[in-house]
C-alpha cells in the first residue's frame, strides 16, 4: 500500500520505471529513477561495487575485532554489576533502574553471562559496527555508489566508529539503527511508503532506541527531515514517517520511564553544561570521527570542523543536506538550548557522529563528480581523515582502554591487597574489585579516616586516557597524621575515548614512612 496517492490507473510504463531505484541527480536536485547502468555502478559494474564493499567491510570488522581485545572498562563492568541485580531476563528490561542500562548490550550479557570472556561479551557491538558498514554503503549509494563507496570506508575506519563497534555499550547498535532508518526514509519520501518500508523502519527505531536512548534524538531528526523534504505530493509520507518514529520510541521509553520512576532509580555523576565542556565534547567528537588533529584548541577545531561540514553542505545536492546539517548543526544546538550535562563526552554526540561522517562521505563523493580540480580537493580530504584516523587508532591499539588486570596482578602479590586512590569518585574501586575477583585476590579500598589504622598496601593514581602523566619515582600520600612513602611500581596507560591510565605505587617499609613527627 502506497500512503501517497500516487495517480489512478498508472501505465504499464510508468509501474516499471517506479520499480527503478532512485537517486538524486546533482545537475538538478531533485529525486529522479536511476538508470539500469548506475545500478550497476559508476564506471566499474555492479560487482566491482560489491568486491569493493565486501573489502571494506571485512576490513572494519578485522578493526573491530582486534580493538575488542583487552580490559573490560569502568562502564562495561558497571553494565556487569547492574546486572547482577536481574532475577530474570525481563529485569533486564524494565529491573535494573539505571541510566547505564543499554538495554540491548545488556540483554546480551545476560544472556551469555558474567564469566563469557571479554571478546564474546563484546561480540554483539563488533556484529552491529561491521553491519553499519555496508548500511552506510547502502544509506549513500543512494545519492551515487561513489558516494556509497566513501561512506562504507569512512564508517569502516574512522576510530570513533571502530572504538564503539568493539565496545560492550550500546552505540555500536544505536549507529546501525540510525543507518538503516536514513536510508529507509530517503526510500520511502523517493519511492513510497509501502508497509514493507514502514515496518522496516519502525523496527530499526525501536532497536536503536532499546539500544541506547540517544536514539530519540536521533528519530527526532529524521522526521524533521522527512517534513522539510516534503513536496506536496509526499506530505502524506512525511506525516507516516513522524508517526512511525514516534511509536517505535514508545517501548523504550516505556521501559526507561518505568525504571525512572522506581525510588532507587540511580545515575551516573553528571557535569554542568559550561562553554568549555560542551567544546571538548563537539571537538572530541570531530576528532575521532574524521580524524581531526589532537593539540589543537578545542574552540579553534569547532571553528574549522564548522567551516568543512558548511563547505561540503554547499556542494551536495539540497536533499542531501537536511539530515546532516540537522545532526551536525542542530543537535549539538539543541544540546546548548536544554542545558543537557556531561557533554563533554563525544559518545555523547554520537548522532552528530554519524551526520558528520555521512556528510563528509556524500560531500566528497559530490566534489569527486564534479571535475578534476574538485576530485584532487575529495581525494585531499579523504586522505587527511584517513592519516588522522590510522593515528588515533595506532594509539588506540598500543595503549586500549586500560591495563587494569596488569595492575591487580602486582597488588596480588600480597595476600591481602588493601589500597587507596586519589580519585575523587569510587569507580576505580568497581574495577579494582572486578579484576580482583577474577584474580581470586583479596582488594580492599582504605578510605581516608581508615589510613592511619590500616595504612594501605598501594596507591593507585587515576588519570584521564591520553593524559600523557608523569608521576615521581616516589610520593606521598595520606592524611598529615600518617603519611606513607610509596614507591612507583608501574605505569598502565589507556587511550581514546574510553578508560582511565593507572600508575601503581606501592608502600615502601614502615620504617621509611613519613610522619608528622619525623618532618
Amino acid at each position: 500500500m502506497d500512503l501517497s496517492a500516487p495517480p489512478p490507473q498508472p501505465s504499464p510504463a510508468l509501474r516499471e520505471r517506479e520499480q527503478i531505484p532512485r537517486v538524486i541527480d546533482v545537475s538538478r536536485n531533485v529525486a529522479v529513477p536511476l538508470s539500469r547502468e548506475a545500478v550497476e555502478g559508476e564506471g566499474g559494474g555492479l560487482g566491482a561495487f560489491r568486491y569493493a564493499l565486501i573489502a571494506l567491510t571485512l576490513l572494519g570488522a578485522a578493526l573491530r575485532l582486534y580493538a575488542a581485545q583487552g580490559d573490560l572498562w569502568l562502564d562495561e563492568i558497571w553494565t556487569l554489576n547492574l546486572l547482577e541485580r536481574a532475577h530474570s531476563f525481563g529485569d533486564v528490561f524494565i529491573g535494573l533502574h539505571h541510566d547505564n542500562n543499554h538495554v540491548a548490550n545488556s540483554a546480551w550479557l545476560y544472556l551469555i553471562g558474567p564469566n563469557a570472556s571479554v571478546p564474546l561479551m563484546r561480540l554483539a557491538a563488533v556484529a552491529f559496527g561491521t553491519l553499519a558498514i555496508p548500511a552506510a554503503a547502502a544509506a549513500s549509494r543512494r545519492y551515487c555508489a561513489t558516494a556509497g563507496l566513501i561512506a562504507a570506508f569512512v564508517f569502516a575506519t574512522s576510530y570513533f566508529f571502530v572504538h564503539y563497534g568493539s565496545e560492550a555499550r550500546g552505540y555500536a547498535g544505536m549507529t546501525l539503527a540510525v543507518l538503516l532508518a536514513y536510508g529507509l526514509v530517503d526510500a520511502i519520501l523517493v519511492e513510497g511508503a509501502s508497509w514493507r518500508r514502514l515496518l522496516a523502519l519502525a523496527a530499526a527505531i525501536g532497536f536503536g532506541t532499546f539500544s541506547h536512548l540517544t536514539m530519540i534524538e536521533a528519530s527526532a531528526a529524521l522526521a524533521l527531515t522527512a517534513m522539510l523534504r516534503f513536496r506536496r505530493s509526499t506530505l502524506g509520507r512525511a506525516v507516516a514517517i513522524g508517526a512511525v518514529a514516534g511509536l517505535a520510541s514508545l517501548p523504550a521509553l516505556f521501559c526507561f520511564a518505568y525504571g525512572a520512576l522506581a525510588p532507587d532509580f540511580q545515575v551516573g555523576a553528571m557535569v554542568p553544561l559550561s562553554p568549555a565542556i560542551f567544546a571538548e565534547g563537539v571537538a572530541g567528537m570531530a576528532r575521532a570521527t574524521l580524524g581531526f588533529p589532537r593539540g589543537v584548541d578545542d574552540f579553534a577545531l569547532l571553528g574549522a570542523a564548522g567551516l568543512l561540514a558548511l563547505g561540503l553542505l554547499a556542494v551536495l545536492p539540497a536533499e542531501r543536506r537536511v539530515f546532516p546539517a540537522i545532526a551536525v548543526f542542530g543537535l549539538p544546538l539543541l544540546h546548548i538550548a536544554a542545558g543537557l550535562p556531561s557533554q563533554q563526552y563525544p559518545r555523547f554526540h554520537a548522532t552528530a557522529a554519524i551526520g558528520l561522517a555521512l556528510l563528509a562521505a556524500e560531500g566528497c563523493a559530490a566534489l569527486y563528480r564534479a571535475g578534476a580540480l574538485r576530485r584532487g580537493a575529495a581525494a585531499v580530504l579523504l586522505g587527511a581523515f584517513a592519516i588522522g584516523d590510522a593515528g588515533r587508532l595506532a594509539d588506540f591499539y598500543r595503549d586500549g582502554r586500560g591495563h587494569y588486570a596488569d595492575a591487580v596482578k602486582i597488588m596480588a602479590e600480597r595476600k591481602e591487597a588493601p589500597y587507596a586512590v586519589d580519585f575523587a569518585r569510587g569507580e576505580t574501586k568497581a574495577v579494582v574489585a572486578y579484576h580482583a575477583r577474577k584474580l581470586g585476590v583479596v582488594a580492599t579500598m582504605v578510605s581516608p579516616a581508615e589510613w592511619c589504622a590500616t595504612p594501605p598496601a598501594f596507591l593507585l593514581v587515576v588519570d584521564l586516557p591520553d593524559s600523557q602523566a608523569e608521576h615521581a619515582e616516589r610520593r606521598s600520600a595520606g592524611p598529615q597524621d600518617c603519611r606513607s612513602a610509596f614507591l612507583r611500581r608501574g605505569y598502565f596507560p589507556a587511550s581514546g575515548l574510553s578508560g582511565f591510565a593507572w600508575t601503581l605505587y606501592e608502600r615502601e617499609n614502615p620504617e621509611m614512612e613519613i610522619t608528622k613527627s619525623a618532618r
